[in-house]
């Protein structure tokens, strides 16, 4: 009961916070009111979700609500807690990354709360989507997410090219939004219910339509993560946002398209072997060609993106490997492909904010992301090339940082010899060598990346003659802004080190698979037992 009371008190600290963003008279007390209260929510959050991640038991409460709802429940279970434990936490920081980018348009008389309080609707929205098991609510959350993402996307809106990234996006996640719809829709018709619970019931009984539904519901999420094809608003619209709002954009709020494939997994029957495959296959096929184009982008912002893309395919291909153990009752697969599937969307999580946050302070002391324009920033902005050189060795998954615990954990799942047939183990084998195609290249773009943009000299004359030593130690050196580049890269470090953190983390999550519906998984299977 504890747990319920703080997890539903994070929503009105939130939303006081929203008020005093906007209604405060200067921008330091309107950055203070929003850091302030996603702090505290954070804390109560955290204070929620931490007994659920040690003992693995749900929290759970209903809500009374006026007809036609009745009534709302709120249940957070080891999936819900893995998110909710460092979506709102990287929020907070990203707030405290936008005092010190934001700050030359403060200084110039912009009013900076209405940014402020998007980012504590944003917090607003982790929580109910990643607790609420009532369709209309997450829908509600979904829209404010998406909503909130886009208006923070066009804060220098008086560029007409920002305006159209913007638009982009925003037309992109509403198709999203509407084929959602549509999947709640038909599982309404079939229910004549809005619960989740509901439709897990009916999932569970794996109905004629179970096929439809979930290419609905697949489609839905395959757009809100910007999986290949439809990836194409994420380059614009990273290349067009504030950096704290691209870092959380990639790193946190398209994540809850991977959140919403896993919840209707648990909620639907013992998969059929054609989803794994399809979901193999799919993510294969977003990290080939997300990484090809990560590969050859000059725009450092858009080669993040690009990067993006190419990290939650790598993720698919895990829960691919997952749902193929599922439905082969082959506990070593389930274990190994959801474990490193969700350590690698924490892993990505963690090194592409701290990224985000390097390009931001390079286009902040440089006004450049051109890589054929920077070099020789290791000297001018020595803290960020750190930053950036140990996000960028986990992007390449080499040990012993973050990046890489997930990512062996696939390989081993692609390489177990678990398949029922040598002709499915054969198909594994080819996906690890894909696996390993994509990881090349990807660690190639990570070392020309930085290679172009902290070594040697730079590239344009322009950028060269520039002597801007107090501008860079204004940026390298703020508070503001190397706090959450170097909280990121401890984590990085930290999880690397010591991996039991970040299995810690995994584990109630992983349970749910391991113990699901009498699917023939071996209960109480975990990554520490094999």
């Amino acid at each position: 009961m504890v747990s319920s009371v703080l997890l539903l008190a994070s929503i009105p600290v939130l939303l006081l916070g929203c008020g005093l963003a906007i209604g405060l008279r200067s921008n330091a007390t309107r950055a203070a009111a929003a850091i302030v209260s996603q702090a505290v929510a954070s804390l109560l959050v955290l204070l929620a979700v931490v007994p659920v991640l040690t003992s693995g038991q749900a929290l759970e409460v209903l809500w009374p609500w006026p007809a036609p709802i009745d009534r709302i429940a709120f249940r957070v279970d080891g999936l819900g807690a893995f998110f909710l434990a460092w979506s709102l936490p990287m929020t907070l920081l990203g707030t405290v990354y936008a005092v010190g980018y934001l700050r030359p348009y403060f200084v110039a008389g912009r009013n900076g709360g209405p940014h402020f309080a998007l980012l504590n609707m944003t917090s607003v929205a982790f929580v109910l989507i990643y607790s609420a098991q009532n369709a209309l609510v997450f829908l509600l959350a979904w829209e404010i997410a998406a909503v909130a993402a886009w208006l923070l996307v066009i804060w220098d809106y008086r560029s007409q090219k920002i305006r159209f990234a913007g638009f982009n996006y925003l037309v992109s996640t509403h198709v999203g939004l509407f084929v959602l719809v549509a999947a709640f829709m038909l599982l309404h018709s079939k229910t004549g219910s809005m619960d989740f619970a509901d439709f897990g019931v009916f999932l569970g009984g794996d109905p004629p339509s179970l096929g439809t539904i979930y290419l609905l519901l697949g489609l839905a999420f395959a757009l809100k993560s910007a999986f290949f094809p439809f990836h194409t608003w994420l380059p614009r619209a990273h290349a067009a946002a504030p950096a704290h709002v691209s870092a959380l954009m990639s790193g946190v709020i398209h994540k809850a398209g991977l959140f919403g494939f896993l919840r209707f997994c648990l909620l639907g029957p013992t998969p059929q072997e054609w989803l794994g495959w399809s979901v193999l296959v799919f993510g294969a096929a977003s990290a080939g060609f997300g990484v090809l184009y990560t590969a050859v982008q000059r725009d450092l912002k858009r080669l993040l993106g690009y990067s993006s893309t190419e990290n939650v395919g790598i993720a698919a291909m895990a829960f691919g490997v997952g749902l193929l153990g599922w439905s082969w009752h082959q506990p070593i697969l389930v274990v190994l492909g959801f474990g490193g599937g969700l350590l690698h969307v924490l892993g990505h999580a963690l090194f592409k904010c701290a990224l985000f946050y390097a390009a931001g302070t390079i286009q902040r002391a440089t006004h450049a992301v051109d890589l054929e324009r920077l070099g020789g920033l290791a000297r001018r902005l020595p803290r960020t090339a750190v930053f950036f050189a140990l996000a960028g060795l986990s992007m390449a998954a080499l040990p012993p940082l973050g990046g890489f615990l997930g990512e062996f954990l696939i390989y081993a799942g692609l390489l177990s010899g678990a398949a029922p047939s040598r002709e499915a183990d054969v198909v594994l084998v080819g996906a690890a060598a894909g696996l390993a195609f994509v990881g090349a290249v990807g660690a190639l773009s990570v070392v020309r990346a930085f290679g172009l943009a902290f070594l040697g000299t730079p590239r344009d004359a322009g950028l060269a003659n520039l002597q801007h030593t107090a501008h860079d130690a204004e940026y390298d050196g703020s508070w503001a802004m190397s706090l959450p580049m170097a909280a990121h890269t401890a984590a990085i470090v930290a999880i690397g080190v010591w991996p039991d953190l970040a299995l810690m983390i995994v584990q109630p999550a992983l349970d749910l698979f391991s113990r699901h519906g009498g699917s023939g998984v071996a209960a109480g299977a975990s990554v520490d037992t094999l």
